[in-house]
């Protein structure tokens, strides 16, 4: 019996959804993606023991929802300059560059183990069809100045604070769009971080479709102002509250 393509193997993990997201996905380059994640995962360190037998249902699929969400909800197009904060092989960001409209993509890790890896594959590997759209930055959030549409992160920064390290990245009227498991709990401590750095909340946007891997949602946090004076604050301060905050 052949093995199975990765279509079929979506599709058998998503039945009803994945006729949507056919249309707008590159099957191939997301193939190359998974193939790469698979053969470099050890020198990489990309995954843990664990999440490295569930690569596609964890990492790529999830992923692949969550660019399809922000594309279908009208966040991202092909104009969008779109930067991902702390994405090591490229989860999410690169699923962003294998759309068949997608957007201009940079991807940003302050370390190259990951990163450089991917870098290599799409400079002269099987995924040299995408560096005409995909930029590499190593450096550390906090100390990028930019201007980017939106900015995307998974799991970098413990939730508020991510508003905080990624403020200066943040065009005016531009949007942060941290990808989340559970609900933050603590709204007085979330306003007093967003509004500290210029953002408001526009929107929350449940993933339902994710549910077989657990609770996810996007915030659409849209920074309409400058910081207040003194934000963000050094990275030393932050680390030191986020660590307080969970114990």
């Amino acid at each position: 019996m052949s093995e199975k393509t990765i279509q079929e193997e979506i599709q058998s993990i998503i039945p009803k959804l994945f006729p949507i997201l056919k249309p707008e996905f590159d099957w191939e380059l997301v193939k190359n993606f998974y193939e790469f994640l698979k053969r470099d995962n050890e020198k990489g360190g990309f995954f843990s023991r664990n999440d490295s037998e569930k690569i596609l249902e964890r990492h790529i699929l999830e992923s692949m929802i969550f660019v399809w969400k922000l594309k279908t909800t009208g966040y991202v197009s092909r104009e969008t300059n779109i930067a991902d904060v702390g994405t090591g092989p490229g989860l999410p960001g690169f699923l962003f560059a294998v759309l068949k409209k997608a957007p201009h993509v940079f991807l940003v890790d302050s370390q190259k183990r990951k990163l450089a890896l991917l870098e290599s594959e799409v400079t002269s590997g099987s995924l040299s069809n995408v560096k005409k759209r995909v930029e590499f930055i190593y450096a550390r959030t906090e100390e990028i100045n930019s201007n980017f549409d939106v900015v995307t992160s998974r799991a970098m920064v413990p939730y508020p604070y991510i508003a905080e390290v990624t403020t200066r990245m943040v065009k005016q009227k531009g949007i942060l769009c941290p990808f989340l498991a559970q609900p933050y709990q603590d709204l007085e401590k979330e306003t007093e971080v967003l509004t500290n750095n210029g953002f408001v909340m526009k929107k929350e946007i449940p993933i339902p479709e994710l549910e077989f891997v657990g609770k996810r949602h996007i915030k659409i946090l849209q920074k309409n102002s400058l910081p207040k004076k003194g934000y963000p604050r050094d990275w030393k301060e932050i680390v030191k509250e986020t660590k307080n905050k969970n114990g």
